[in-house]
């Protein structure tokens, strides 16, 4: 009987458990399956050219705001680019016209507005 009832008691804590530890963990937001190849192309392209300018003298800390879209050939136009930071706007606008996703047939497509945001991360 004693070990029937620990037995449950060890269940329910752990049920309880998981449910707390899941419960803390960030909502893990993915994109729909139904992402097209200029999507995830453009993501490649994008984590591959804006990387933390850790080479450039200066203070490049900040946010850029950008909207740009893409071109029959593939490369980034940018329509807007605002930051506080000129510098570290320059830098943003060279790294895009570096961007190129590949044909584009359709044509113009779809808009995008980023935030990017730069700051060194924290290690320790």
């Amino acid at each position: 009987m004693k070990t029937r009832i620990t037995r449950y008691l060890l269940v329910i804590a752990s049920v309880l458990t998981l449910g707390y530890a899941r419960a803390a963990e960030p909502i893990a937001v993915s994109k729909p399956a139904t992402a097209t190849v200029l999507d995830r192309a453009l993501d490649r392209a994008l984590s591959r050219h804006l990387t933390y300018p850790w080479l450039e003298n200066g203070d490049m800390n900040g946010k850029v705001l950008v909207s740009f879209n893409i071109d029959t050939e593939g490369k980034v136009r940018v329509i807007n680019c605002v930051s506080e930071n000129e510098q570290l706007k320059a830098y943003v606008l060279r790294k895009l016209s570096r961007v190129d996703i590949g044909s584009n047939p359709d044509g113009i497509w779809k808009t995008t507005h980023m935030v990017i945001d730069f700051h060194p991360e924290r290690v320790g």
